[in-house]
């Protein structure tokens, strides 16, 4: 319920929901208790909001209007992490001075949570107005901010509209589907308006109760991570493994990655999945290391774009290999699309620093064309990951081919390592030794294997069935 600030938050998708964060929420919301009660000399409390809200309804019938608006700013946390609590309070007072600035002169506020704010208009609903209203709102928000010590402090804000009684009858009813609305906004990425309408609960609200399954299962802790080997075929033992995502779901089974990223792209999950896998991942992997310490084995995990856009993303990996005391050298960080590198400052920021510290860089489902291993070369990466395409049609392969020669010749110089994922049949590995690939994972070697079974899978050195066979 929109009234509970931290159930709200963890709604509409702001907290990265563990302990650490929880406590950092906590403190939060003392600091600005204590600092000021009052977000703006116009703002009453919530529950006196809630009061004028029900009593309107009361008094007009259904032969009267209001609109309800929810401005929400977004990513709050990382805003907090980014600038501290003071700078985000001065954001939270200016932000709140902007919004009343543009308010009619009937119109209630309130601060609902910890980075919303929730507009109440009486005997409004013309859709003009407040769509012109709430344009005015967003570009007044995004404007850069200068507090005390910060210039150029930029933010943006989801925003839900609903009114009455077209979006509903009940106080309850028209707050669950302004819920909805913002939701929509968070899920497109925010720094947009969404007007409540009759269908779009039948559009969006399956959405939305399975964003609430995903934060629930976040407190559950009901995520995983799942490892693939990669087989060293050359010297004939492990290389490592890849981290993969999977959410055990406790009706449906183990889900992979898929079912559930994208909308923890939209809505910012990304980062808390990120940070949390990396640090699994790091602990799981210092612990295989010292149990298999022969083997020197490297862990990956793929980072999304959005992550690769987090300007904080470099200083807190690095802070996250230190903490845990991890050998960087030890894990690998994979990207989907590098031809995005050299196009975005922060994302090849981040890869330039990662780099520096000793993290491997791999390239995930590199495609052999020209363009690409010409763009390889002018890169920092550490490993390549050919696609599955590579394996769809092997007998029509003339072209990738040559190129493969040329590309495995300049890694050979240039310490380079190339690893052929997607290997399921003993036709496919066959194949993948005559192009001289030394390193490759697939169903043929292992599923996925979550942690346990990982460790047998070592202990029994199962890769050497294959590759025995083969011979």
């Amino acid at each position: 319920m929109i009234f509970n600030e931290f159930q709200y938050i963890l709604k509409i998708g702001f907290v990265e929901c563990n302990e650490g964060v929880i406590s950092m929420f906590e403190r939060i919301k003392k600091y600005f208790k204590e600092k000021n009660n009052s977000i703006h000399e116009r703002a009453i409390p919530k529950s006196v909001l809630m009061k004028q809200i029900n009593k309107h309804i009361k008094q007009v019938g259904n032969f009267g209007t209001a609109a309800l608006i929810l401005v929400d700013i977004d990513e709050f946390p990382n805003l907090v992490e980014a600038y501290g609590e003071g700078i985000c309070h001065q954001i939270i007072r200016e932000t709140t001075n902007r919004i009343v600035s543009l308010l009619p002169q009937q119109a209630m506020i309130s601060e609902m949570h910890l980075a919303g704010v929730l507009i109440f208009i009486p005997d409004e609903n013309t859709q003009s107005k407040i769509e012109r209203l709430c344009k005015k709102l967003l570009e007044s928000v995004s404007s850069d901010f200068e507090t005390e010590t910060l210039k150029n402090v930029h933010i943006t804000a989801s925003i839900g509209v609903c009114t009455y009684p077209q979006s509903g009858s009940m106080v309850k009813e028209l707050l669950d589907n302004l819920d909805l609305a913002t939701f929509v906004s968070k899920r497109g990425g925010g720094n947009k308006v969404t007007s409540y309408y009759a269908t779009l609960s039948d559009d969006e609200r399956d959405n939305m109760m399975y964003y609430e399954e995903i934060r629930t299962a976040i407190q559950k802790k009901e995520f995983v991570l799942y490892y693939q080997p990669i087989i060293d075929f050359e010297k004939g033992t492990i290389f490592g493994a890849e981290a993969l995502m999977r959410w055990n779901h406790p009706t449906k089974g183990v889900l992979p990655y898929l079912d559930f990223i994208q909308l923890m792209e939209q809505t910012g999950d990304i980062h808390w999945v990120g940070q949390w896998g990396i640090e699994q991942m790091i602990r799981f992997g210092k612990l295989m290391n010292n149990r298999f310490s022969a083997h020197h084995m490297v862990f990956s995990l793929n980072l999304g774009l959005k992550q690769l856009l987090n300007p904080n993303l470099a200083r807190e990996l690095i802070e996250t290999a230190k903490n845990l005391n991890a050998r960087p050298n030890r894990i690998m960080l994979e990207i989907t699309d590098f031809m995005v590198y050299k196009k975005m400052r922060v994302v090849e920021a981040n890869i330039t620093r990662l780099k520096a510290f000793g993290f491997k860089i791999a390239v995930d489902g590199f495609p052999l064309e020209q363009q690409s291993v010409l763009a390889i070369q002018n890169s920092p990466i550490d490993v390549i990951k050919l696609g599955r395409n590579f394996l769809k049609d092997i007998t029509n392969n003339f072209s990738e081919e040559k190129l493969l020669v040329h590309l495995i010749d300049y890694c050979k110089k240039n310490k380079k390592l190339i690893v052929c994922e997607g290997i399921e049949t003993r036709e496919l590995l066959k194949y993948v030794l005559e192009q001289n690939i030394v390193y490759g994972s697939g169903f043929l070697f292992a599923r996925p294997l979550d942690g346990s079974a990982l460790m047998q899978y070592i202990e029994q050195e199962s890769w050497k069935k294959v590759l025995l066979k083969d011979e």
